[in-house]
Formats: C-alpha cells, structure tokens, sequence
C-alpha cells in the first residue's frame, strides 16, 4: 500500500482518509444512538426490573474489556482498520439477536451482553488508535471537536426519531424499526471503514510496555484519573436516560430530553472547538468536572422530571468543557509514551484498562444495590455521592499529571 502523507498546515482542513474516518464515526453514531438508550428501556420493559438493565451493561462492560486487550493484540498483527470492522459485525448481530429474539432477549442478557461488549470493545479500541492515526498534534483538537459535534447531532436527532416512532406504533414494532435501521447503517458504516489506509506496522504485543508504563510517575497519575472519570461515566452512561423513562413512562420524552441536552452540547462543543486557547484548557477542565459534579448533588435529593431536567442541562454544558481539552489531553499522552507509534495500541489498551476497572466497579455496585437490597431507593442517593466524590477525585490527579508535564 501506497504510503498516505499524513502533514497537515492547517488545523481545520482534514485530509481525505480522515474525512471518511470522521463519516464512518457518524454513521456508527447514528445507528447506536437510535438504539442503545431504547435497548435498555426495551429490557426495563419486557422485564419491568431495573437490575436486569444494569445487569446488561455490568456484563457489557465486564466483556469490553479482555475483547479491548484482545483486539489490540490482533491489532498488531494485522492492520488497525480490521478491528474496526469486526467491532462493528459484532454490534450488528447484537442488534439482529435483539430482533430475533423479541420479548425473549430478557431471558439471554449475558448472551446479550457478550456479544455488545465484544464489539465495543474491538470497536473503540480502533477507534482510539485510528483517531491518534489519521489526526496529528496540530489538528486533533478540531478533530476532538468536529467529532463532539458529530457525536452530539446523532445523540440528538437518534433518540428523537427513536422516540417517536416506539411511542406511536403499536406493541413493539418500533423497537423492531429502530433496531432495523441500527443494522442498516452499521453495514455501511463496515463498508466504508474498508477504505481506510493503514499506518501501523506488524509486531508483537509488547506486554512489558503495559506493565512498565504503569511504573512511570506521570502515567499513573493520569490512569489513576482514567478510573475515577470512569466509575461516575460507567454508570451515568445508561441510568440517566433510563430514569427520565421510568420517571415519564414515555420514550417520546426520552427523546425529547435527549434532543434537548445535546443541541446544547453542539453549542459548547463547537464554541470550546472554535475559540479556546491551550492557557483555558486546565481552568475548562477543572470547572467542568467541579459543575457536573454539583449537578449529582441535585440527582442524590430526589430523582424526578425536574432534578433530571436540571442534570441534562448542566452536563450538556460541562461535558464538552471538560471531555475536549481532556481528550486532547489523553491522545496527545498515548502519543507522548508509544515511541513514536511503536506502542501505540499497547498505551491505548493501558489506558483501557485503567477506564475498565473503573466502569466494573462503578457499575457492579450498582447492580448489587438493585439486585441485592431490599430498599435500593434509600441506598442510591448515597451512592451518588460516593460518585460526586470519585469522579471529583481525577482533578487531583490531573493537577499532579500536569506539573509533570
């Protein structure tokens, strides 16, 4: 294969592979955020508990995680692209099972999850390679940005139509739509990603490197960051939207939420993209983490249309604060530590590890809570300050990764 140019003059002009990269994300975008939020609402109700939700992504999760190390050893065999579109034919039959299965995928949510988790797992595994891959120092702000934005449009007009076409059809055939169009655009989506270069060469998985990164200063301080944001992110990932369900009965309202919320992070996203500069990036990333954080406090009083309402709002704002400069932040680390590609895919599985255990726990805890207790109702808002204070807990040790830098 031809070698592709990667130099870039200008920060907000992507070259062509990087385009199609962009594109293949928004298509995977659309088809999980038609889907992913009403797949757990669609559990809740054939099953009317909310353990068997939590069970369902405690087990996602549990699985992501060795297909994550998996992936990336594959990875290093065979060209980057290739996990993308495995991660992306898992997720398809994931989705093609939930329509074969009907009423009955409550009874198979380990099966359910298994096969969710593998393809989460190959897929974002590629998609954290490909993005340090296909974007460089200069442009991978804008890029973060541009795919904020990306991201935020499908999250918004997703649920939306989602919501409205299982409100207004009959029993649950507009699950079976939405779950339909999921299948459709994750098939293009694999088509596409067929076209993507490849910049990595064939190697070994250097297992050494993961365990010797670890002992570096700087890298714990930041995995350590990478656990806390993930025991607050793991859970508040999925339960949020199924709260506004269970608090309005309406997957219309869902969507209608979820429209609402993420028109406002297009905003912030576009606006932090734009016009920040490298001297807000710490005070964006302190302030954000500080408010969404506060907006739990309102959650751990009582969860209702309002509270929720209040939540959305704040964290459609503090989000794109705190995730832009962070992610810059994240990517520019791997690039710093993989030897100049090298150990690319072994940094980002480090940093997947460190995420893993956090969104494990986080949401195990929270399975026990609803699986074990006779009284979860009293338990939770104490567990949501036990995630106030975790997900708090990274700004310490990013202020520690930054006077490390």
């Amino acid at each position: 294969m031809a070698k592709v140019s990667r130099e870039q003059p200008n920060t907000t002009v992507f070259p062509a592979y990087t385009k199609n990269f962009l594109v293949i994300l928004c298509l995977s975008g659309i088809a999980s955020s038609l889907s992913t939020i009403f797949v757990n609402v669609y559990l809740y109700k054939i099953s009317l508990t909310i353990f068997e939700v939590v069970l369902f992504n405690f087990f996602s999760y549990l699985i992501w995680a060795p297909a994550f190390v998996v992936s990336g050893m594959i990875s290093k065999k065979i060209e980057r692209k290739f996990s993308l579109i495995i991660g992306s034919i898992f997720q398809l039959v994931f989705y093609f099972r939930v329509l074969h299965l009907g009423t009955e995928s409550v009874n198979h949510v380990i099966e359910l999850a298994t096969l969710f988790g593998i393809g989460s797992g190959f897929f974002w595994l590629s998609v954290n390679t490909l993005t340090v891959d296909y974007t460089t120092k200069q442009n991978r702000k804008w890029f973060n940005s541009v795919n904020g934005i990306c991201t935020s449009l499908t999250q918004m007009i997703g649920p939306l139509l989602g919501g409205w076409i299982v409100e207004f059809l009959p029993s649950l055939i507009g699950y079976q739509i939405i779950f339909s169009f999921s299948l459709f655009f994750f098939a293009i989506a694999i088509a596409l990603a067929f076209f993507l270069p490849n910049f990595g060469e064939k190697s070994c998985f250097q297992w050494k490197s993961v365990v010797k990164i670890h002992i570096d200063k700087e890298w714990r301080y930041l995995a350590y960051s990478f656990t806390c944001l993930a025991f607050r992110d793991g859970v508040i990932s999925f339960v949020i939207s199924l709260w506004v369900f269970i608090v309005t009965g309406s997957e219309r309202v869902l969507g209608n939420f979820a429209f609402m919320t993420t028109a406002l992070s297009i905003v912030t996203y576009y606006m932090i993209g734009k016009f920040s500069n490298e001297k807000q990036k710490w005070p964006l990333i302190i302030l954000g983490n500080v408010l969404l954080s506060l907006s739990f406090v309102v959650l751990s009083f009582d969860v209702n249309l309002f509270s929720l309402i209040v939540y959305g709002l704040v964290s459609a704002i503090c989000i794109p604060m705190f995730t832009v400069p962070f992610d810059t932040l994240s990517l520019n680390s791997v690039s710093k530590f993989d030897q100049q590609g090298r150990l690319r895919i072994e940094m980002v599985v480090a940093r997947e590890m460190a995420l893993s255990v956090g969104r494990i726990v986080s949401v195990g805890a929270l399975a026990f809570i609803y699986g074990f207790s006779a009284h979860p109702a009293k338990i939770i808002p104490w567990f949501l300050i036990l995630l106030i204070i975790v997900g708090s807990m990274c700004i310490v040790f990013l202020k520690r990764y930054k006077y490390t830098l």
